[in-house]
């Protein structure tokens, strides 16, 4: 796929969005009608190409040649006032379908899914973001970003944004995959947080394969102690069981063949208060050991003569990669730097920041680097790329110089590299003081 193409996709969507406006708008028939220093298309790729600093310097950076008559910062918070919430996810979803996945292993989309939490400017009245800090009597205010993030294409799929103090990652998960756009075969590798029996249910309800890690049987919480395990350092081992609400004395007798639900709990295919029903699973409990020592288990659906326990360890480790995806989000996309305290302004942001990382992927895989002179296989910087992707959108490069640009910086690719993982307390960045 050519830069040129995705360029064009993007512009052919916007346009097509011009052309429609009226569903795009809060006053159909009166929004975008007259002209503006900022019209439509203007407004969504200056929302696109944002960075982190203030709202003047954005627009200056923007609208280089008005030079004293550049627009100003009141006039661009009515113009985005204008939008409705349906005109960025549209954008999101649209491109997605023009701009295909593709890239498969052994015939299987590989989509991590997992959440991440972003910092927002505090308002007051919001309930549904506030949160409690450590310090008593303090909160502070967050979003959870839930998303399914395509490995190989190392593209977001899918995305939903809920208020951290209502967040429900399952929920979610279920909604990913009742909705999965992708045609054909799909694997969800998500980690211990998404599993439940109910998640697992619909999960083979929609015939879609999985790969969940679990918590260890040591833990008071965990699934998996009901099970007689065998003693071994690593295993694979088959499980077949079935969901009840009914505790009659065979299912007591029996807590490894008939899990118990109670009826406060979801499961959607046993009617609460239904004593009869029981609902069959059968799935593949893998014990893997990691290089620290620990054990991780991972339970799946895939066939044992295609993906082996070699093979789970590998695909498990490449759920990774949405975790770097966020931090590239948040620290090269400015997915930390909002530009108002308004929800649907951040809403607006959100969705800007991650077109934004999908279409800096794309042209970075429009390039093949030759490291045939390094020690080590190459890949194109994500941090420099989306430099590049914003000077491409905002017309700074030419299409024949997109290459060159892309291929001037290269990292190296070192497997292996393990750190430990620092967790650090964030907050968001404020709308004042900034450069």
């Amino acid at each position: 796929m050519k830069a040129s193409y995705i360029k064009k996709s993007l512009l052919k969507r916007v346009n097509f969005m011009q052309e429609h406006v009226a569903d795009f708008v809060r006053n159909p028939g009166k929004d975008f009608t007259r002209k503006r220093k900022c019209p439509f298309e203007s407004l969504i790729l200056l929302l696109l190409t944002m960075e982190s600093h203030s709202l003047k310097r954005e627009l200056r950076r923007f609208f280089p040649k008005t030079g004293a008559n550049v627009m100003t910062r009141s006039a661009l918070v009515q113009q985005r006032a204008k939008l409705n919430e349906v005109a960025f996810p549209f954008l999101f979803y649209q491109l997605n379908d023009d701009l295909p996945f593709r890239r498969l292993h052994k015939g299987y989309h590989l989509l991590a899914c997992d959440g991440s939490d972003v910092n927002i400017p505090p308002l007051e009245d919001d309930t549904k973001t506030k949160v409690p800090s450590n310090t008593k009597g303090v909160t502070f205010q967050q979003m959870h970003l839930n998303a399914v993030y395509d490995i190989l294409e190392e593209r977001y799929v899918d995305i939903s944004v809920q208020g951290k103090a209502v967040a429900n990652e399952r929920k979610a998960f279920l909604e990913f995959v009742n909705r999965n756009p992708l045609q054909g075969k799909s694997i969800y590798i998500a980690d211990r947080g998404y599993f439940s029996l109910n998640v697992l249910a619909h999960l083979i309800e929609s015939s879609t394969s999985f790969l969940l890690r679990m918590n260890a049987a040591n833990i008071h919480s965990s699934f998996i102690k009901r099970f007689k395990l065998p003693d071994q350092n690593e295993f694979d081992i088959d499980l077949d069981f079935y969901v009840c609400r009914s505790r009659k004395k065979e299912h007591l007798k029996n807590p490894a063949k008939y899990v118990y639900v109670k009826n406060n709990k979801e499961f959607d295919f046993i009617p609460k208060g239904d004593r009869t029903a029981i609902y069959p699973i059968s799935a593949r409990l893998v014990k893997l050991m990691l290089p620290t020592g620990e054990a991780e288990y991972l339970l799946t659906d895939l066939p044992r003569n295609k993906f082996d326990i070699a093979e789970l360890r590998i695909l498990y480790n490449l759920r990774w990669g949405i975790e770097t995806s966020f931090r590239f989000l948040k620290y090269n996309m400015a997915l930390s730097c909002f530009h108002s305290v308004r929800r649907d302004f951040i809403l607006q942001e959100i969705y800007a920041r991650i077109i934004l990382y999908n279409l800096t992927m794309q042209l970075a895989h429009t390039v093949t680097p030759s490291c045939d002179s390094r020690k080590y296989t190459c890949k194109v910087s994500v941090s420099d790329a989306v430099v590049t992707c914003r000077d491409f959108l905002l017309y700074r490069i030419k299409n024949e110089e997109i290459e060159a640009r892309l291929l001037k910086y290269l990292t190296e690719i070192r497997p292996g590299r393990l750190f430990p993982r620092k967790t650090r307390s964030k907050r968001f960045v404020p709308l004042i003081n900034r450069v």
